[in-house]
């Protein structure tokens, strides 16, 4: 015996060796995850490097425009025409002279123009826009700012509508003071080319967006799309106005960003970069590709070398998990058959008489429910037809005192189908349409018995005509809303539909109503009122299960709603 133990165990120890691929795996996530923030790193460095490469050829930019500025404040010729307002058609010529020297090689992407005081244009190298007008717009934009700080060199960003009218960025301006006297203005339009110049001129990489931002936060220029111009920047968490120099993490359009940003020093703006990180991954498996080759080979090596002891340990098991699951179904009539002689085959043989066991005792559980289940049904059918003759009977006399034999005749015929659908055996279950047809026979008793005080109302779906419920169901809470909710003069409403898979039946009276309390009560098993109604809630129970049933809605004074949910068929 112990020889047959030591082979099962060497099997399976054989079949544990495949636990040896783990330490791989591990080995293998681990530098996974290493080489992945590898090239997240690189990704960083990049971005940081690329926002201080712009941040220098920005800053050299800016400082080329206001250097421009501050010559053209000095130049004899632009402070003689400020000073007598007025420019002669030579001195225009000289003023493009100039400015073509200022700005050689950069002048398609600028536009000069010198103001006088009170809306006069002293010279315009392209359209004057029109907020430039210095006698209409003086608190206006640039205009504002030169007005406040005359004798220094100002850099305004453009609006949206300014770049789409004349596809300006930045303009640098400064406003000519002489005797203490403001003159004019210099101002100097920076086209949108000289901003793509830079910024689409550097290497890009993973660079996905890249943008100048103005001190206030609104975008100067945007590489790409992903940013609007001329609009305020929305920050992303982690993107502080306040620090110089950062890095952050950012989701756009679906797309993780790695962000990263640079203040200048010396003038009013901020660098800002994306880079994307959707090839972080992919050169991650890239790199270990190698490494997951080999942990491969070494795994299919290790599958062959134990294949043939493998399986003879996985299929006894699998054949036990096989037989497990024809017992969850509730079929216990597999049996397996081996000549084992090792635990597995002790195993399968203890399998065998379990079953036989299982299979037994849940037969006898079947047959006892089933009968309890039926003696129950018995019991409380019974509990309800008593109660509705008794009823009825009392209608019938009632008629019959007054003489009205036709009517009594009726009124006993009605009595006798509800009396035998009541009290036979033979189906359980019957058609809507029937149950409708003794329906509508049980409210023309009742009407009958109230001088047609009562109205009733039934509307219930054609499609549910032929599909089957417990029989008397409906009956006990029409009776109960007759005589408790309406005592016998109102209207009641008989509602049926399906809802999703259930049927559902409404019953609604504009009677009296429950006290909260009460209706609380109305299905408890402890109460001796509403029997009818309890009695209906249990059989319904025992049809369907827990889940099904009476709901009950009610308000003092105007009416009372029962609800009745059915299953899609009896258990």
């Amino acid at each position: 015996m112990k020889s047959i133990k030591s082979s099962f165990f060497a099997k399976l120890f054989l079949n544990v060796f495949l636990v040896a691929m783990i330490p791989l795996l591990l080995i293998t996530a681990v530098l996974y995850g290493f080489s992945e923030r590898i090239f997240r790193s690189g990704i960083e460095e990049e971005s940081l490097a690329y926002v201080e490469e712009v941040e220098k050829d920005v800053v050299g930019l800016y400082s080329f425009y206001e250097e421009a500025v501050l010559r053209l404040s000095k130049d004899p010729l632009v402070l003689e025409i400020l000073e007598k307002q007025n420019v002669t058609l030579e001195e225009t010529r000289d003023l493009y002279e100039k400015m073509y020297l200022l700005f050689s090689g950069r002048t398609n992407e600028v536009s000069l123009y010198i103001l006088g005081n009170n809306g006069i244009t002293l010279f315009a190298s392209d359209t004057l826009p029109k907020h430039y007008d210095t006698k209409n717009y003086p608190g206006w934009g640039v205009l504002r700012k030169v007005s406040e700080l005359p004798g220094e060199v100002v850099f305004h960003s453009a609006s949206q509508r300014e770049r789409d009218l004349h596809d300006k960025s930045l303009t640098a301006a400064m406003g000519i003071t002489l005797e203490e006297t403001l003159k004019g203005v210099i101002l100097v339009d920076v086209h949108r080319e000289a901003f793509s110049e830079i910024l689409q001129g550097k290497a890009q990489g993973n660079i996905w967006e890249a943008a100048i931002i103005n001190e206030i936060g609104n975008v100067i220029y945007a590489k790409n799309s992903l940013l609007e111009e001329g609009r305020p920047l929305e920050r992303d968490q982690g993107h502080s106005f306040y620090d110089r120099r950062g890095s952050f993490s950012a989701q756009k359009e679906g797309t993780d960003f790695h962000g990263a940003y640079l203040k200048s020093a010396s003038y009013p703006f901020e660098v800002l970069a994306y880079a994307s990180l959707s090839d972080v991954e992919s050169n991650a498996r890239y790199l270990l590709k190698n490494l997951l080759y080999i942990g491969i080979l070494t795994l299919l090596i290790s599958l062959l070398a134990s294949y043939r002891i493998s399986k003879s340990v996985s299929k006894p098991v699998k054949d036990l998990v096989h037989h497990m699951k024809k017992i969850e179904k509730g079929d216990f009539s597999e049996r397996f058959e081996t000549r084992r002689t090792d635990e597995m085959g002790e195993l399968m043989e203890r399998y065998n008489k379990m079953a036989k066991r299982l299979d037994l005792l849940i037969r006898n559980m079947i047959e006892s429910r089933d009968r309890l289940k039926k003696s129950e049904m018995k019991m409380l059918q019974s509990q309800i037809n008593p109660h509705f003759l008794y009823n009825t009977l009392d209608t019938i006399k009632w008629m019959a005192k007054m003489g009205e034999s036709e009517e009594v005749v009726t009124l006993i015929t009605n009595l006798a189908k509800l009396l035998r659908i009541s009290l036979e055996d033979a189906e359980e279950f019957q058609t809507v349409e029937m149950n409708l047809s003794w329906l509508k026979s049980y409210l023309e008793i009742q009407k009958a018995r109230y001088d047609d005080d009562l109205i009733y109302e039934i509307h219930v779906e054609e499609s549910l005509y032929e599909r089957k419920i417990p029989k008397l169901l409906l009956q006990p809470i029409v009776e109960n809303a007759i005589l408790h909710g309406l005592d016998g003069k109102g209207k009641i409403v008989v509602r049926g539909y399906e809802e999703e898979d259930r049927i559902v039946f409404e019953v609604e009276d504009d009677g009296k109503g429950i006290e909260e309390t009460q209706r609380e009560k109305l299905l408890s098993e402890h109460l001796g009122e509403g029997i009818g109604l309890l009695n209906v809630h249990k059989r319904i129970e025992l049809y369907y299960g827990k889940g099904y049933g009476l709901e009950i809605r009610s308000i003092v004074n105007r009416g009372t709603r029962v609800r009745m949910v059915l299953g899609e068929g009896g258990v």
